[in-house]
């Protein structure tokens, strides 16, 4: 690690405050800002700490905007999805460790007399020192740990090798549990907007459930070598992180409801509404969410979601399409002819939050009565995806005020629940206290019982799953795959699970949409009007829309040739490196300035070689 990347003084850290800035100069003017005369009172405490959600906590486009090729795309791809990380990419950069040494900053120097007022802001600052340090060993497993700030002579800091990843997310562990120590229950405003005790919870249950399952599944891999570790006197394993996944999820569990409303008259039933509704609030509902971003007019803080989904084509795949169970709780496989259902029929009769997630036939905005047609100027298959998309004043860049939930209750359930299974202590309870509540919002059937009997389509797309009750955590996984679609897990959970080969367009045949049975014009909804027109060769007359307009062969295929399932991206031929993509490489630069004290991941070559 360069020695530029720790060493951010005092002063700097202060000027980035930039909603704040004119306050906190005022408070304490850069010629007196300094550990003794800083720190000493809630609302200098409040102006350090809110530099923190900005720094470490991921916006709108970071979550709604993840790719993960079996289950969504866009016009773009990410370097996972290519194979083109490489070793001279600057991911490890003074930006990326900046908001540790501000955490840390705080820490050491928090000298406010009111005892109250210090341990919530320490648990303000150790919650978001576990945030940090989570998303670094998602990517490159082992990591330095600093629980304190490195002065520009601590040459040995400066030179640390990396931490191994169970000790890391052991500390990020412990830091949690001190935060849910020191945290309010609420705040005495804007609460849904800070980090309380529930927020602790729910993120211990989040990234321990992500360790747990990442050290069962690559045990054994130059990844994970031993899963069984001993630190401090605490033996770690996959069943240690597991439980602890477990443990707080429960705690949890029936404190907090999901949201039922159905304000916006998109649907005339709340289970036909409230899951679509739910993302699209101007402001975060408070009970299902446990921690939000806030957008705001009046702050001049927007995202511009809606606007990249329309226009990078933001389109769900057929894959995902088939997780969704039909109406009466059964697989879609069941259905005959499951693989060849059109546009219409193959949303007819689905799990609600497949019309609440997706464009479909009966598709109404929210700030219309009227049907609206798909249009291929929103989708490149044909599964546009309008979850957070709320009426056409968001629709331009950087204008929606929709705020954005991090951290939500229904995720908390399919925590406890996959962590249970996993342990293969899944119990009929358990499933009814959390998937069944899931489920009830949108009116599917219970899932009531321990499923025994696995379903032979979700084993087929995850092959790897494994454990006494393999059954409960394929139906898990396929219930966690729809809840939470393009809200940024995908691609960690596809990891965890070494699962990763279908984060890439060459395992899933490319973003393959909506089924075609022939080249020619297509009514999709059922109005009497063309929809679409499919066409190769020489272009038809057709009174299709022009976007509507498709030539095959082009950007666009068809699975079969003439027929088949509309595909994009079906010529990308990255194939997954099972021994090196599960992490990121170490930047080159950053092992160079370290004279190798930072190692490499497994199967990176960066050509750096160290005299002796």
């Amino acid at each position: 690690m360069k020695k530029y990347i720790i060493q951010i003084s005092l002063v700097l850290a202060a000027f980035g405050l930039s909603s704040c800035e004119s306050d906190f100069l005022t408070l304490a003017p850069e010629t007196k800002l300094s550990p003794d005369t800083y720190f000493s009172n809630a609302t200098e405490l409040d102006l350090w700490a809110n530099k923190f959600y900005n720094d470490v906590l991921p916006d709108a486009a970071d979550l709604a905007e993840q790719n993960a090729d079996d289950n969504c795309n866009s016009n773009s791809l990410a370097a996972i999805q290519r194979g083109t990380l490489l070793p001279s990419t600057k991911f490890w950069t003074s930006d990326t460790w900046k908001p540790l040494r501000n955490i840390n900053y705080m820490l050491e120097n928090n000298r406010c007399t009111d005892v109250s007022v210090k341990n919530m802001y320490d648990g303000v600052a150790y919650f978001f020192r576990a945030w940090f340090y989570y998303e670094k060993v998602r990517q490159w497993g082992d990591v330095p740990w600093y629980d304190h700030v490195i002065g520009s002579s601590d040459t040995e800091d400066l030179n640390k090798p990396r931490d191994p990843r169970g000790y890391v997310m052991l500390k990020v562990v412990q830091d949690l549990d001190k935060a849910y120590e020191r945290l309010p229950e609420n705040w005495s405003s804007n609460s849904v907007y800070h980090v309380s005790k529930d927020a602790a919870l729910a993120l211990k249950s989040r990234v321990a459930l992500f360790e747990g399952t990442f050290r069962k599944y690559h045990a054994g891999s130059d990844f994970v070598p031993e899963d069984v570790q001993t630190f401090e006197g605490v033996t770690i394993s996959s069943e240690w992180f597991l439980n602890q996944a477990a443990e707080a999820a429960s705690l949890l569990i029936g404190k907090r409801s999901l949201y039922t409303g159905n304000t916006m008259g998109i649907a005339k039933k709340a289970t036909d509404a409230s899951y679509r509704e739910y993302f699209i609030l101007e402001d975060a509902e408070p009970n299902e969410t446990i921690l939000s971003r806030r957008y705001n007019v009046d702050l001049l803080v927007r995202h511009g979601v809606q606007f990249d989904y329309k226009n990078q084509h933001r389109s769900a795949t057929a894959r995902m399409v088939n997780h969704y169970l039909q109406s009466d709780g059964t697989p879609i496989q069941e259905r005959a002819g499951w693989q060849t259902l059109d546009y219409k029929n193959v949303f007819s009769k689905r799990d609600p939050r497949m019309a609440q997630t997706l464009h479909g036939p009966s598709y109404v905005a929210v700030d219309g009565s009227a049907h609206e047609a798909l249009s291929f100027e929103r989708t490149f298959n044909g599964y546009r995806v309008i979850k957070y998309i709320s009426d056409g004043s968001h629709e331009t860049a950087s204008t929606s005020t929709t705020d954005c939930p991090l951290i939500r209750y229904a995720e908390v359930l399919l925590n406890y629940a996959e962590a249970k299974a996993e342990l293969g202590q899944l119990t009929d309870t358990d499933v009814q206290r959390t998937v069944d509540v899931i489920r009830a919002r949108v009116g599917m059937p219970a899932m009531s019982s321990v499923p025994t009997t696995e379903d032979p389509l979700m084993a087929e797309y995850y092959p790897n799953a494994s454990g006494t009750q393999k059954a409960a955590i394929l139906e898990i996984r396929r219930e966690r795959t729809v809840e939470l679609f393009c809200e940024g897990f995908r691609q960690w959970d596809l990891l965890r699970w070494k699962e990763g080969k279908w984060l890439t367009l060459k395992a899933t045949g490319g973003a393959r949409g909506i089924y075609f049975p022939a080249l020619g014009e297509y009514d999709l909804d059922g109005d009497g009007k063309v929809d679409v027109c499919i066409w190769q060769g020489t272009k038809p007359s057709t009174t299709a829309p022009t976007v509507n307009t498709l030539e095959i062969g082009k950007n666009y295929t068809l699975s079969e040739g003439d027929h088949g399932y509309l595909t994009y991206w079906a010529g990308e031929d990255y194939e997954w490196n099972e021994g090196r993509d599960y992490l990121w490489p170490v930047p080159a630069d950053q092992r160079s300035a370290t004279h190798g004290a930072l190692t490499q991941n497994p199967g990176w070559e960066d050509g750096v070689s160290f005299d002796e």
